[in-house]
């Protein structure tokens, strides 16, 4: 699947011309989790450096990546907003969670600079998918101004460090790429699992008071 959605981004990258490209290709990134992270502003890097773009032209290239990955993310992040008062309203009995105890867990972060910081940091480093940043920022309702300046930093660091990386054009590339996607998907895999065991912990706890 990941060799399939690779040809689509290269193939793209071929159709658009390349500020097209960094823009709608990083939105689409966040909309569909299985593209590859890397790949994109890795083909803008090197693209730019085939067609002998200015410094300030590959500045352009990454902001618009930055604004495309935040707007993709600001709608996944809307999407699964919504869907928490679903999941709440409708399966939060289960588990012992009212509608609204999540917001208002959600509204205790973003009022100290660690919480921008931890989520900034977590953005930037490569290995981390931003998926779950994205996804778990909008089931938990965290304040909007702290996931957008968390998104818009935290990806200026790790589109730069791709782009810079395509444009160097080195040959361990594709290896990188190969073992970024390898780590993304596992860390992603074992997350996924331990949010199934605490809910079905949570699950356990509320069957338990109920009997008793």
């Amino acid at each position: 699947m990941f060799a399939y959605l690779e040809h689509f981004i290269t193939s793209f990258s071929l159709l658009v011309p390349l500020p097209l490209f960094a823009f709608f290709a990083t939105g689409l990134e966040e909309l569909i989790p299985p593209i590859p992270s890397p790949s994109i502003m890795i083909i803008a890097g090197s693209f730019a450096l085939a067609q002998h773009y200015s410094i300030w032209g590959m500045v352009g290239l990454c902001l618009l990546g930055i604004t495309g990955k935040t707007l993709g993310a600001w709608l996944v992040y809307f999407i699964f907003d919504k869907f928490e008062n679903i999941l709440s309203s409708k399966f939060g009995k289960f588990i012992g969670v009212k509608p609204g105890d999540i917001e208002a867990f959600g509204a205790r972060l973003g009022h100290g600079v660690k919480d921008y910081f931890l989520l900034i940091f977590l953005r930037a480093v490569p290995v981390f998918p931003s998926t779950i940043l994205t996804v778990g920022g909008g089931l938990l309702k965290i304040p909007l101004k702290l996931f957008l300046v968390s998104t818009i930093v935290g990806s200026m660091f790790r589109s730069t460090l791709y782009f810079y990386m395509g444009y160097m054009g080195t040959s361990v590339t594709a290896s990188i790429i190969k073992n970024t996607n390898n780590i993304e998907s596992t860390i992603q895999i074992i997350i996924v699992l331990l949010l199934v065991i605490f809910l079905g912990y949570l699950y356990y706890k509320r069957r338990k008071a109920n009997l008793s």
